[in-house]
């Protein structure tokens, strides 16, 4: 696991599988009904009451929607007003400034750091040179206060 999916898991988002219902002329015959995921793949489920077996899908309450994390890895200063439209738009950003130059990349910093200051956002130092903006409806959970340090 590297350690954007580590970042993604620990602000609370992941990766998940979404199951699509398949046409009633594929069902079996023994009470499953099949299915297929996002990737194409088949899977089988029983309903509701029947007896299950270990492995067994079973289908969980849709809850909110899932939020997009956006990454960006500007290269100039003119990428950085289509950058702050994401958080204005309030979605998460992760901003990669590893490869910009070191004048570029504090001025990046700069107006981002005032575009969410702006929004009543935080921002939160992960790595030299990468940087996490969250949105004020964004709820940070940290469990290790040392893995992240608050700008």
């Amino acid at each position: 696991m590297g350690w954007m999916d580590r970042l993604l898991s620990l602000i609370g988002f992941e990766v998940e599988e979404e199951v699509v219902e398949a046409a009633a002329a594929e069902e079996p015959q023994d009470g499953t009904t099949t299915t297929r995921r996002r990737d194409g793949r088949p899977s089988r489920e029983r309903p509701e009451g029947a007896a299950g077996r270990p492995g067994q899908l079973v289908p969980l309450a849709s809850g909110p929607r899932s939020q997009r994390v956006v990454i960006a890895r500007p290269r100039s200063f003119d990428e950085v007003q289509d950058i702050a439209e994401h958080l204005k738009n309030r979605r998460p950003l992760i901003l990669n400034l590893e490869d910009t130059d070191k004048e570029t990349a504090q001025r990046i910093l700069n107006f981002l750091s005032g575009t969410i200051y702006a929004l009543n956002g935080e921002m939160y130092r992960i790595a030299n040179g990468v940087v996490f903006f969250a949105p004020q409806n964004v709820e940070t959970v940290v469990d290790r206060p040392d893995f992240l340090s608050r700008d």
